[in-house]
């Protein structure tokens, strides 16, 4: 997505925002803010300093527990 010329912004936001608004679940999904669903996915390194960081998961927590990674 890089190489096509989209930002780290536009590639999270493909990522999470765009999926959630595209199938009509924004109001519920898509980002992180009090009363709504979230996975959340810690990246290993900063994707604003190299776009690669989002292929590179350190871990991902669904409703407080830890599906991959280790703490």
């Amino acid at each position: 997505m890089s190489r096509a010329g989209l930002t780290w912004q536009q590639i999270l936001a493909s990522l999470t925002t765009n999926p959630a608004e595209r199938f009509g679940f924004a109001t519920r999904f898509g980002r992180i803010a009090k009363g709504l669903d979230a996975d959340i996915v810690v990246l290993s390194a900063d994707p604003a300093q190299d776009v690669a960081a989002f292929s590179n998961v350190a871990f991902t927590i669904r409703q407080g527990k830890i599906l991959f990674g280790k703490p």
